[in-house]
């Protein structure tokens, strides 16, 4: 393994970032265009897809936040947008009135439904460059690489 003090360190820390960045770039292009196909953006997807796992409950607009890693400001906006289209509502929470709970649509759980099946086969597809090792090695790089980048 190469000393971190190595002058061809540098290039090819700068060339990973470039790399990742490309990749970033075009996985949020393709993405964007499967989910617009359904009258979704990816953050929208998101949503749904956290609303789903949480059940008939629901999920406090906080939490929804927080599983998103995204701004009170941000979580409103987006359920803003979920209600226009009619795929969440918001309602009270029973045991603290102050506190409004987003929750899923029968037209939302609908188009859920008819989305999945599709979007596993295009995770597959776009995955598909990679072997299942390739996948697993990728998966624990990047996990590696959050990891160091906790500590800047």
């Amino acid at each position: 393994m190469k000393n971190k003090s190595e002058p061809n360190d540098g290039y090819l820390a700068v060339r990973t970032i470039i790399e990742l960045t490309k990749s970033y770039d075009m996985l949020e292009d393709v993405l964007g265009r499967h989910f617009a196909r359904f009258g979704l953006s990816q953050p929208k997807f998101n949503a749904l897809i956290q609303l789903r796992q949480a059940g008939e409950r629901g999920l406090a607009l906080s939490e929804l936040g927080e599983r998103m890693l995204v701004s009170r400001a941000n979580i409103t906006g987006l359920i803003d947008r979920l209600e226009r289209d009619s795929l969440v509502f918001r309602e009270a929470d029973p045991r603290d009135r102050r506190i409004f709970r987003a929750k899923l649509t029968t037209k939302a759980t609908n188009l859920l439904e008819d989305i999945l099946p599709i979007h596993t086969v295009f995770t597959r597809e776009a995955m598909s460059g990679l072997s299942p090792d390739e996948k697993n090695l990728l998966i624990e790089l990047l996990q590696k690489l959050r990891r160091g980048m906790k500590n800047i």
